[in-house]
């Protein structure tokens, strides 16, 4: 394993990440942040998108609500855009807007919200190289509400959930919040067909996934960036530097693998959710294997065997992916997740 691994660093799908790419291609960028929310809204708090010119990243509810603030966010794009603070554009331009869905919108729902728009050129590139070089996911930023401020980084959060608010103070307003929401570690161990198919249904649902395997060639070609390829000859050593929190889905080529992985996870008592591929008959051996192992038999009632949902049938990779992703839903929603689902989401 690769001693400089770290699981808790910024991943590469954050918004910072994400605008310093296109500011590299030369694309201006504004951040849309949901700051405040009252009654029925599409998103919660903490939910963010970003637009450019001609794309959108994520989203903050769709709607005629989405429609109208991409037309805010392109109005600021447009008003010198690319020409820089040395040009007339100003350093960190910024706009809240201040929604009420029915009369504003015309939508059913019946609440309100308050967005920050802000708007990132060239000019801030720097703060942002320098951000991305040294937080984390879960470290704060202070985003003042008015233009010609910078962004001020903060003392992490550590294992907070992810929540963020406006604190006031004396002369200005500022929104306090993770530079990304909460993300469970997920760690995948084999790089097969349902592996494959399974990591595009993973995405949006607050995890940090990682994807292991013993061998280079296993891997796909393309992960995408929000993927982290970790190759180990023994993937229990993955499994045993783990974070206490983390979500292990058991799915080799090898059920000696597959075994050796679930006793160190086992053993080590500390692991949020353990699922393993296979079929009654697979768990019934594994479970006499690990009580000659010395695991108490209440964590093996921990051991989630076969994974996936009842309710999704089927062998092909699509459909077990599927059913694995919709049971990792549904727990997210249970007492073991802890959080009471995921903020932002």
């Amino acid at each position: 394993m690769n001693p400089d691994l770290h699981f808790d660093r910024l991943p590469s799908d954050s918004w910072p990440m994400v605008v310093l790419r296109d500011l590299d291609a030369g694309i201006n960028t504004v951040l849309v942040t949901v700051i405040d929310v009252k009654g029925s809204t599409p998103r919660n708090a903490g939910s963010r998108m970003l637009v450019t010119t001609d794309v959108i990243w994520q989203t903050i509810g769709g709607g005629a609500l989405e429609f109208e603030v991409m037309r805010k966010a392109r109005k600021m794009l447009a008003n010198n855009a690319g020409t820089g603070p040395d040009k007339g554009d100003p350093l960190w331009r910024r706009q809240v807007l201040k929604i009420v869905l029915g009369p504003d919108m015309g939508q059913c729902c019946g609440g309100r919200l308050s967005l920050l728009l802000e708007k990132f050129t060239v000019a801030e590139a720097p703060f942002l190289q320098a951000l991305c070089a040294q937080a984390t996911g879960q470290t704060t930023l202070a985003h003042p509400l008015t233009s010609g401020m910078p962004l001020t980084l903060e003392t992490p959060v550590g294992n907070s959930t992810g929540k963020a608010s406006i604190v006031a103070s004396a002369d200005k307003d500022v929104y306090h919040a993770p530079i990304d929401v909460r993300r469970i570690p997920l760690f995948i161990y084999g790089a097969g067909h349902v592996s494959r198919a399974l990591i595009p249904r993973l995405d949006g649902m607050g995890f940090n996934i990682f994807l292991v395997d013993i061998e280079c060639e296993r891997f796909p070609k393309d992960l995408g960036k929000s993927v982290q390829k970790l190759l180990a000859k023994r993937p229990e050593t993955i499994a045993l530097h783990a974070p206490d929190d983390a979500v292990h889905l058991v799915m080799t080529h090898d059920h000696c693998l597959d075994q050796a992985i679930c006793l160190q996870v086992l053993s080590r008592e500390k692991f949020a959710f353990l699922g393993l591929i296979g079929s009654a008959t697979k768990r019934a051996r594994f479970t006499k294997y690990f009580i000659a192992a010395g695991i108490a038999p209440a964590l093996l009632d921990l051991l989630v065997c076969p994974i996936g949902i009842s309710e999704i049938g089927g062998k092909h990779p699509n459909r077990v992916a599927l059913s694995i992703a919709a049971q990792l839903a549904i727990w997210q929603q249970s007492d073991e997740y802890g959080v009471g689902g995921v903020v932002g989401f």
